[in-house]
Protein backbone atom coordinates (compact mmCIF):
# COMPACT_ATOMS: atom_id res chain seq x y z
CA UNK A 1 0.00 0.00 0.00
CA UNK A 2 1.42 2.92 -1.06
CA UNK A 3 0.65 6.91 0.41
CA UNK A 4 1.46 10.32 0.21
CA UNK A 5 2.29 12.91 2.36
CA UNK A 6 3.54 16.54 2.68
CA UNK A 7 5.26 16.32 5.89
CA UNK A 8 7.52 19.47 7.14
CA UNK A 9 6.74 20.75 3.58
CA UNK A 10 8.34 17.51 2.58
CA UNK A 11 6.15 15.14 -0.16
CA UNK A 12 7.01 12.12 1.11
CA UNK A 13 5.86 8.44 -0.60
CA UNK A 14 5.39 6.30 2.14
CA UNK A 15 5.31 2.59 1.48
CA UNK A 16 3.79 0.44 3.99
CA UNK A 17 5.77 -2.88 4.34
CA UNK A 18 5.97 -6.15 6.65
CA UNK A 19 9.14 -5.07 7.92
CA UNK A 20 9.47 -3.09 11.41
CA UNK A 21 11.21 -0.30 11.32
CA UNK A 22 10.53 2.86 9.76
CA UNK A 23 13.12 3.99 7.26
CA UNK A 24 13.35 6.86 4.44
CA UNK A 25 15.53 7.15 1.37
CA UNK A 26 15.89 9.65 -0.85
CA UNK A 27 16.09 8.84 -4.70
CA UNK A 28 18.12 10.24 -7.66
CA UNK A 29 15.74 12.69 -8.88
CA UNK A 30 15.15 14.17 -4.99
CA UNK A 31 11.86 12.15 -4.61
CA UNK A 32 11.49 11.03 -0.65
CA UNK A 33 9.99 7.48 0.30
CA UNK A 34 9.71 6.07 3.61
CA UNK A 35 9.02 2.56 4.52
CA UNK A 36 6.73 1.96 7.31
CA UNK A 37 5.63 -1.02 9.33
CA UNK A 38 1.67 -1.55 8.18
CA UNK A 39 0.45 -0.91 11.50
CA UNK A 40 2.84 2.17 12.19
CA UNK A 41 0.08 5.54 12.92
CA UNK A 42 0.36 8.35 10.59
CA UNK A 43 1.54 10.27 13.46
CA UNK A 44 4.36 7.86 14.27
CA UNK A 45 5.32 9.05 10.61
CA UNK A 46 5.10 12.46 10.82
CA UNK A 47 7.15 12.63 14.00
CA UNK A 48 9.93 10.25 12.84
CA UNK A 49 10.22 12.44 9.53
CA UNK A 50 10.16 15.36 11.37
CA UNK A 51 12.96 13.91 13.31
CA UNK A 52 15.20 13.52 9.67
CA UNK A 53 14.01 16.71 8.12
CA UNK A 54 17.56 17.79 8.26
CA UNK A 55 19.36 14.71 7.07
CA UNK A 56 17.08 14.52 4.34
CA UNK A 57 17.55 18.03 3.27
CA UNK A 58 21.14 17.38 3.08
CA UNK A 59 20.26 14.55 0.73
CA UNK A 60 18.33 16.56 -1.63
CA UNK A 61 20.70 19.22 -1.78
CA UNK A 62 23.17 16.53 -2.41
CA UNK A 63 21.27 14.94 -5.32
CA UNK A 64 20.73 17.56 -6.76
CA UNK A 65 24.39 18.48 -7.21
CA UNK A 66 26.09 15.42 -8.30
CA UNK A 67 23.15 13.78 -10.46
CA UNK A 68 23.44 15.53 -14.19
CA UNK A 69 20.26 15.73 -16.33
CA UNK A 70 19.27 12.32 -17.73
CA UNK A 71 21.24 11.30 -21.34
CA UNK A 72 18.86 11.61 -24.05
CA UNK A 73 20.45 9.62 -26.49
CA UNK A 74 19.46 9.73 -30.50
CA UNK A 75 18.56 6.40 -32.32
CA UNK A 76 21.04 7.65 -35.11
CA UNK A 77 24.39 6.07 -36.62
CA UNK A 78 27.18 6.00 -34.36
CA UNK A 79 25.45 6.80 -31.46
CA UNK A 80 26.84 4.88 -28.51
CA UNK A 81 24.59 2.73 -25.96
CA UNK A 82 25.63 1.34 -22.81
CA UNK A 83 26.04 -3.08 -22.41
CA UNK A 84 27.42 -4.02 -18.63
CA UNK A 85 29.33 -0.75 -18.48
CA UNK A 86 31.09 0.02 -22.05
CA UNK A 87 29.20 1.81 -24.89
CA UNK A 88 28.70 0.86 -28.04
CA UNK A 89 27.61 2.14 -31.70
CA UNK A 90 24.60 1.68 -33.06
CA UNK A 91 24.42 0.99 -36.76
CA UNK A 92 21.31 1.52 -38.52
CA UNK A 93 21.01 -1.08 -42.18
CA UNK A 94 19.13 -0.83 -45.18
CA UNK A 95 19.73 -4.47 -45.81
CA UNK A 96 19.40 -6.11 -42.95
CA UNK A 97 18.36 -9.61 -42.67
CA UNK A 98 16.36 -10.16 -39.87
CA UNK A 99 17.05 -14.02 -39.39
CA UNK A 100 16.70 -13.99 -35.60
CA UNK A 101 13.01 -12.72 -36.01
CA UNK A 102 11.46 -16.35 -35.68
CA UNK A 103 8.55 -14.63 -33.99
CA UNK A 104 7.92 -11.02 -36.01
CA UNK A 105 6.12 -9.37 -32.92
CA UNK A 106 9.60 -9.82 -30.61
CA UNK A 107 10.91 -6.74 -30.80
CA UNK A 108 14.16 -8.13 -28.47
CA UNK A 109 14.83 -9.85 -31.85
CA UNK A 110 14.67 -6.36 -34.23
CA UNK A 111 17.85 -5.36 -32.44
CA UNK A 112 21.00 -7.12 -32.65
CA UNK A 113 24.46 -7.22 -30.99
CA UNK A 114 27.13 -8.61 -32.69
CA UNK A 115 31.05 -7.98 -33.66
CA UNK A 116 30.53 -4.75 -30.56
CA UNK A 117 27.62 -3.26 -32.80
CA UNK A 118 24.05 -2.71 -32.03
CA UNK A 119 22.48 -3.14 -35.47
CA UNK A 120 18.72 -2.18 -36.21
CA UNK A 121 16.96 -2.09 -39.73
CA UNK A 122 16.41 1.88 -40.82
CA UNK A 123 13.14 0.42 -40.89
CA UNK A 124 12.58 0.02 -37.48
CA UNK A 125 14.38 3.51 -36.36
CA UNK A 126 10.99 4.93 -35.00
CA UNK A 127 10.48 2.34 -32.73
CA UNK A 128 14.11 1.72 -31.88
CA UNK A 129 13.83 2.82 -28.01
CA UNK A 130 10.86 -0.02 -27.48
CA UNK A 131 13.51 -2.36 -29.06
CA UNK A 132 16.44 -1.26 -27.15
CA UNK A 133 14.72 -1.22 -23.78
CA UNK A 134 13.01 -4.50 -24.79
CA UNK A 135 16.78 -6.36 -25.55
CA UNK A 136 18.14 -4.64 -21.91
CA UNK A 137 14.96 -6.11 -20.50
CA UNK A 138 16.33 -9.63 -22.04
CA UNK A 139 19.65 -9.64 -21.59
CA UNK A 140 19.07 -8.38 -17.52
CA UNK A 141 17.15 -11.59 -16.79
CA UNK A 142 19.66 -13.18 -18.82
CA UNK A 143 22.35 -11.63 -16.08
CA UNK A 144 19.84 -12.47 -12.71
CA UNK A 145 19.26 -16.21 -13.90
CA UNK A 146 23.20 -16.35 -13.66
CA UNK A 147 23.98 -14.37 -11.13
CA UNK A 148 21.98 -15.27 -8.54
CA UNK A 149 22.91 -18.56 -8.05
CA UNK A 150 26.47 -16.75 -7.10
CA UNK A 151 25.24 -15.02 -4.38
CA UNK A 152 21.96 -16.23 -2.82
CA UNK A 153 23.79 -18.71 -0.49
CA UNK A 154 26.45 -16.51 0.56
CA UNK A 155 23.59 -13.84 1.67
CA UNK A 156 21.13 -16.24 3.11
CA UNK A 157 18.29 -15.63 0.77
CA UNK A 158 16.20 -17.90 -1.02
CA UNK A 159 15.02 -16.37 -4.38
CA UNK A 160 11.63 -17.89 -5.39
CA UNK A 161 10.61 -15.41 -8.09
CA UNK A 162 12.33 -11.70 -9.53
CA UNK A 163 11.07 -9.65 -12.43
CA UNK A 164 13.06 -7.19 -15.00
CA UNK A 165 10.55 -4.05 -14.63
CA UNK A 166 10.90 0.14 -15.49
CA UNK A 167 10.85 0.92 -12.14
CA UNK A 168 11.68 4.75 -12.15
CA UNK A 169 14.49 5.76 -10.45
CA UNK A 170 15.01 3.00 -8.25
CA UNK A 171 17.59 0.32 -9.63
CA UNK A 172 15.37 -2.64 -7.77
CA UNK A 173 13.42 -3.39 -4.99
CA UNK A 174 11.72 -6.41 -2.52
CA UNK A 175 8.34 -7.05 -2.87
CA UNK A 176 6.29 -7.76 0.80
CA UNK A 177 5.82 -11.59 -0.69
CA UNK A 178 9.48 -11.89 -1.56
CA UNK A 179 9.90 -11.67 -4.72
CA UNK A 180 12.39 -9.47 -5.93
CA UNK A 181 12.11 -6.85 -8.92
CA UNK A 182 15.05 -4.88 -11.17
CA UNK A 183 15.48 -2.26 -13.08
CA UNK A 184 16.04 -2.46 -16.68
CA UNK A 185 18.51 -0.27 -16.70
CA UNK A 186 21.05 -2.35 -14.47
CA UNK A 187 22.57 -4.17 -17.53
CA UNK A 188 23.93 -0.77 -18.46
CA UNK A 189 25.99 -0.65 -15.89
CA UNK A 190 28.97 -2.47 -15.02
CA UNK A 191 28.85 -5.67 -14.00
CA UNK A 192 30.81 -5.19 -10.65
CA UNK A 193 27.82 -2.52 -10.05
CA UNK A 194 25.01 -4.93 -11.25
CA UNK A 195 26.25 -7.79 -8.46
CA UNK A 196 25.89 -4.89 -5.94
CA UNK A 197 22.52 -3.92 -6.82
CA UNK A 198 22.05 -7.43 -6.44
CA UNK A 199 23.32 -7.90 -3.42
CA UNK A 200 21.43 -4.92 -1.64
CA UNK A 201 18.35 -6.72 -2.73
CA UNK A 202 19.23 -10.18 -1.44
CA UNK A 203 20.36 -8.48 1.62
CA UNK A 204 16.98 -6.70 1.87
CA UNK A 205 15.22 -10.60 1.85
CA UNK A 206 17.10 -10.77 5.51
CA UNK A 207 16.81 -7.08 6.52
CA UNK A 208 14.20 -4.95 5.47
CA UNK A 209 15.84 -1.44 6.07
CA UNK A 210 19.31 -0.44 5.60
CA UNK A 211 20.15 -1.03 9.50
CA UNK A 212 23.53 -1.66 10.89
CA UNK A 213 22.83 -5.79 10.29
CA UNK A 214 21.97 -4.94 6.55
CA UNK A 215 25.16 -3.17 5.79
CA UNK A 216 26.96 -6.10 7.39
CA UNK A 217 25.41 -8.75 5.30
CA UNK A 218 26.08 -6.35 1.81
CA UNK A 219 29.46 -6.03 3.24
CA UNK A 220 30.35 -9.23 3.98
CA UNK A 221 29.97 -10.23 0.67
CA UNK A 222 31.08 -7.34 -1.30
CA UNK A 223 33.40 -5.60 0.97
CA UNK A 224 34.13 -2.53 -1.14
CA UNK A 225 30.57 -2.06 -1.56
CA UNK A 226 30.82 1.52 -1.07
CA UNK A 227 32.44 2.01 -3.71
CA UNK A 228 29.76 0.49 -6.11
CA UNK A 229 27.17 2.52 -4.60
CA UNK A 230 29.42 5.91 -5.25
CA UNK A 231 29.37 4.70 -8.97
CA UNK A 232 25.71 4.96 -8.56
CA UNK A 233 25.35 7.78 -7.40
CA UNK A 234 27.75 9.41 -9.61
CA UNK A 235 26.65 7.36 -12.96
CA UNK A 236 23.53 6.20 -12.54
CA UNK A 237 21.87 9.23 -14.14
CA UNK A 238 23.79 7.75 -17.73
CA UNK A 239 22.02 4.49 -17.41
CA UNK A 240 18.82 6.06 -19.38
CA UNK A 241 18.43 5.43 -23.24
Amino acid sequence: MTDVLIIDGIECVIKRNGGTLLGISVERDGSVHVSAPQDASTEAIKRYVSSKRLWIHQKITYKRKTNKEEIHREFVNGQGFLYLGKSYRLKLLKDYNDHLAVNKANAANRLRFQHGYFELAVREQSHARDHFISWYKSKTEEQLKMRIPRYDKRVGADVKNFRVLDLGNRWASCGIKGTLNFNWRIVMAPIWVFDYILVHELAHMIQKGHTKDFWRIVERVIPDYQEHEAWLKQHGVELHV
